[in-house]
C-alpha cells in the first residue's frame, strides 16, 4: 500500500492490518485497499489520480450521500487533499455485476437501484450550476471527435457526429453519481439490500448525462424487465426530453469510452462502450445497412 495511504489510515488508528489490493482497469487508476482496523472494522483507501476525482468524491460523502438513508453507502473516515487519498468504511454485499441471481432478486436490486438514485439526484436540490451554451456543446463536441477520431471506426464517429449534432435538451442539473453501473452496486443476498459506493465521478450534471444514459444505453435497453423494474424505483419514466438527452449524451460518452478502452486497454470498457454505440443505432432505426458504414 502507498505510503501515503499509510499516513491516512495511521490518522485513524494505531492498530491495523492491510489484508488485500483491488486492482483497476487502465495504467492510471490506482488500485484500491482493503484495510482491517480495531474491533472488525473494514475499510478501504483509495489514491485518486487527480485533485478532480478527490473533490467530487470527498464532495459526495460531506454532502451527499446522506440523501441515500442510513447505511446505504460508505461513510468517509478520513481523507487528505494533498496527497489525493481517502479511507471510507465498507459496506455488506458484492458487486453485482458479479452475481448470477434468480431474476426476482435481480428485479429487487434494480428496483431499490433506481429508488436510490432518485433519492440521490435530490440531495444538491439547493445548489446551482451554470447552463451549457450551444457554442460551448459545439466546441465539447469537436473536441471529442478530433481525440476519437484515431481509435474509433469511421461509421461509430459519423453516427455520433449526427446524434451530437444540436446541444441536449436544457434539464435541471441533480447531484449525479456518474458512474452509476452494477459494478457499484453491492447486493447484500443475505439483508436483500443495495448500497452504492465509488462517487469520485459525482457532480452537478443533468441525470440523463451519465447516471441515465449509460444504463439506458449498456443494459435497461435490452433486459424491459430490468427496465420497468428499476423506473419503478427511479418514480418515474423518462421524459421525453431526458430521452432525447439520453441519445445526445450517450453518444458523446459510448465514443469517450471506446477510445479511453482502447487506450488504456481495459477490454470490459471497450465491449460496454459497442453496446451502447450499437443500441444507439437499433434505437435511432439506422442498421448497419441504413447508412452509417456508407
Amino acid at each position: 500500500m502507498p505510503s501515503a495511504l499509510h499516513h491516512l489510515v495511521e490518522s485513524a488508528t494505531d492498530t491495523y492490518a492491510v489484508v488485500a489490493e483491488h486492482p483497476r482497469p487502465g495504467d492510471i487508476r490506482p488500485s484500491v485497499w482493503e484495510v482491517n482496523g480495531p474491533g472488525g472494522q473494514r475499510w478501504f483507501g483509495k489514491c485518486h489520480a487527480g485533485a478532480k476525482l478527490h473533490r467530487r468524491e470527498v464532495t459526495a460523502y460531506e454532502k451527499w450521500t446522506v440523501a441515500l438513508g442510513a447505511d446505504r453507502a460508505p461513510e468517509l473516515v478520513s481523507a487528505d487533499t494533498q496527497t489525493r487519498t481517502v479511507l471510507v468504511t465498507a459496506v455488506p454485499g458484492r458487486g453485482l455485476d458479479t452475481l448470477r441471481l434468480p431474476a426476482e432478486q435481480e428485479r429487487a436490486a434494480y428496483e431499490q437501484a433506481g429508488e436510490l438514485l432518485a433519492r440521490f439526484h435530490t440531495a444538491a436540490a439547493d445548489e446551482s450550476m451554470p447552463e451549457v451554451t450551444e457554442e460551448a456543446w459545439d466546441e465539447t463536441v469537436a473536441r471529442l471527435l478530433g481525440r476519437t477520431a484515431r481509435n474509433a471506426p469511421e461509421h461509430d464517429v459519423a453516427m455520433v457526429r449526427t446524434l451530437a449534432g444540436e446541444a441536449p435538451p436544457r434539464l435541471p442539473s441533480v447531484s449525479q453519481h456518474g458512474d452509476y453501473m452494477p459494478k457499484n452496486w453491492m447486493w447484500d443476498e443475505t439483508e436483500q439490500c443495495l448500497r452504492v459506493i465509488d462517487f469520485e465521478r459525482a457532480e452537478l450534471r443533468p441525470a440523463a448525462y451519465r447516471d441515465l444514459s449509460r444504463l439506458r444505453y449498456r443494459i435497461l435497453c435490452n433486459r424491459p424487465d430490468l427496465n420497468a423494474a428499476f423506473h419503478h424505483g427511479y418514480g418515474r419514466p423518462l421524459t421525453e426530453e431526458e430521452q432525447i438527452a439520453c441519445r445526445t449524451y450517450g453518444a458523446l460518452d459510448a465514443l469517450d469510452c471506446l477510445d479511453w478502452g482502447i487506450r488504456q486497454r481495459a477490454i470490459g470498457l471497450v465491449d460496454e462502450a459497442h453496446t451502447m454505440l450499437e443500441n444507439l443505432r437499433l434505437e435511432t432505426g439506422k442498421s448497419l445497412w441504413g447508412g452509417w458504414r456508407a
